[in-house]
């Protein structure tokens, strides 16, 4: 081999172990590698620079209109072992399951819990994101009126009190909330994409595996080779290559970051589905509350519309009244039964839709929820303005955006790498069979070559072009959201002094009053001394207030939960 052939295999040999002993280091210390070669220094910052190799892991928090889930994120790490995703499993913890023979105490299988404190967004890794409200209009919005707490009233009969019936277990909103977050499949199936972000991650810290190659040639074909008709010799080769760009140009570091990345969006999207499904759920409940209170109202509407009909057919058959009075409440009786089906059809679709969110298949007729719609206080609504920061720092869906923004400039800088070529050195073992070819002594000899592409037509381009598009369209969803933001939060400040001032319009007192004159029109009216004009308007006066009562209730609750659900974090009185 000659003396060209030789520096160009020790120099190859030379850059394989400093590939090798990089790569080593690289592992070992995953924050910052600078490797100084011919091309430049490849100088890599993983996703978060101390990232530990184990995190803590919190328990589940419940927060009913919030993100349903708080705590420390367990992060995946990268160690010289590989990629190493944190345990999901917790079952230490124990809650009350309802199953068919009632509720039972079993523990919760703990998926994973994420910390908004410490995933507090990409402002941590050196992203910059422009601030709420940068470059937007400084108009500053008419302060929200102070509420004032709903009158406090001694319960009369038509408290708002749901329970469930006599001997059937029923579940409260915590319940409602718990059982959502452990059973609820999408939830279930939102968690998975979280793991697969965890396989892209492991995929991506993998290194390339070497690649082995070896041959037998120049081989006789006609006649066999002697020193008389020499040929050949014949030769085996043994090669080892291993490729090194993906160190050297910092390919695999900057792909590890955009998928490290890529597990924080998958986290804060899958906070945000949880906030979504509790804020569901919790209104759902509120539905059923709201459906199973009109129902009663509407069964003592027949009630009463029964009694008056029996007094009226007593009387026209006294002679005290006329036929026309007693057809008359008969079909005002037919119309209150068919809305009394239509309460109780309401009621069936709402139980039904709960159930699909708390992921019960079965048709249990025990299931029931109680509780009551009585709020003693009032949420005082924030300023629109400082609502707007608020709901900006604490929803997970706004955090998710600007992880995007952070992941869409970490795949720029990977597919920038990727335009830099392959390199490939190969060390190998060659015998040539010579005594019997050409009458010489078998000789042992290596060899050493550099297979490296050239990048003249494909630099990646296209890629690159495609990653910066990316960037610039996450930029504008971002800009979206929050634009809605404001929005949204208009809407849901609006919709609580809307419900609390329904609310304050009818008091328990009111109801007590609607009552009372019910029972005493219908007590004259019995007597002779009413007409039926006037028994007939108490009673639909009474309806209406009943029906206003407990709509103003449930849509106050509903308001609450979709104020508290929209700023990101719950609100109390």
């Amino acid at each position: 081999m000659s003396q060209a052939s030789s520096n160009i295999g020790i120099s190859t040999l030379c850059w394989g172990l400093v590939a090798l002993a990089g790569c080593a280091t690289f592992d070992s210390k995953y924050e910052r590698v600078s490797i100084s070669s011919p091309h430049g220094t490849a100088d890599e910052t993983t996703a978060e620079s101390g990232q530990k190799a184990v995190r803590k892991k919190s328990a589940v928090k419940q927060d009913v209109v919030a993100r349903g889930q708080h705590g420390d994120e367990a992060l995946p790490t990268v160690t010289q072992a590989g990629y190493q995703p944190a345990p999901t499993t917790d079952s230490t913890a124990r809650v009350s399951i309802f199953t068919k023979s009632g509720l039972e105490t079993k523990p919760v299988i703990q998926q994973v819990a994420y910390s908004q404190t410490d995933s507090a967004g990409p402002e941590k890794a050196g992203i910059k994101v422009p601030a709420v409200g940068e470059g937007e209009s400084k108009e500053q919005l008419p302060a929200t009126p102070a509420l004032p707490a709903l009158p406090n009233s001694t319960p009369v009969e038509t408290a708002i009190e749901i329970q469930s019936p006599e001997g059937a277990a029923g579940i409260n909103l915590d319940q409602t909330i718990n059982f959502c977050l452990i059973a609820d499949p999408v939830i279930r199936a939102g968690f998975e994409v979280i793991n697969q972000s965890n396989a892209d991650a492991l995929t991506a810290s993998l290194v390339p595996n070497p690649q082995f190659f070896t041959d037998i040639q120049l081989l006789p074909l006609t006649h066999t080779f002697s020193p008389t008709r020499q040929g050949g010799p014949p030769q085996f080769d043994a090669i080892l290559s291993y490729p090194i760009d993906w160190f050297l140009f910092g390919k695999r570091a900057a792909q590890m970051r955009a998928t490290d990345l890529g597990v924080r969006v998958s986290q804060s999207e899958y906070q945000d589905l949880i906030r979504q499904r509790v804020l569901e759920a919790a209104l759902n409940y509120y539905g059923v509350l709201e459906a199973k209170a009109l129902r009663d109202v509407a069964r003592q509407d027949v009630e009463n519309f029964l009694k008056i009909e029996t007094l009226t057919s007593s009387a026209v058959e006294n002679g005290g009244r006329a036929q026309v009075d007693l057809n008359r409440i008969r079909l005002d009786r037919l119309r209150s039964e068919q809305s009394l089906r239509d309460a109780e059809n309401a009621v069936v679709a709402a139980v039904a839709k709960l159930r699909v969110l708390l992921g019960r298949d079965d048709t249990d007729p025990a299931f029931d929820v109680v509780g009551t719609l009585e709020s003693s206080q009032l949420i005082e609504p924030l300023p629109i303005d400082e609502a707007v920061v608020i709901a900006d720092q604490n929803r997970p869906d706004l955090e998710a955006a600007r992880w995007k923004i952070a992941q869409a400039d970490a795949v720029i800088e990977s597919e920038r790498r990727k335009a830099f070529p392959t390199l490939i050195p190969s060390f190998g073992y060659t015998r040539q069979y010579q005594n019997k070819a050409i009458g010489f002594p078998d000789a042992d000899s290596w060899l050493a070559n550099l297979t490296m592409s050239v990048p003249i037509f494909d630099r990646n381009q296209g890629n690159q072009a495609k990653a910066a598009s990316v960037s610039a369209q996450v930029g504008y969803q971002l800009e979206a959201r929050r634009v809605a933001l404001r929005g949204e939060i208009v809407k849901a400040t609006q919709d609580l002094v809307t419900s609390a001032a329904n609310a304050r319009a009818v008091a328990q007192e009111q109801l007590e009053i609607a009552k009372q004159v019910r029972d005493s029109i219908n007590g004259a009216y019995e007597a002779g001394g009413r007409p039926l004009l006037d028994a007939l308007d108490a009673q639909r006066n009474f309806r209406e207030t009943y029906r206003l009562f407990i709509t103003s209730r449930a849509n106050y609750a509903k308001a609450s939960i979709q104020y508290s659900a929209t700023l990101g974090q719950q609100m109390t009185p």
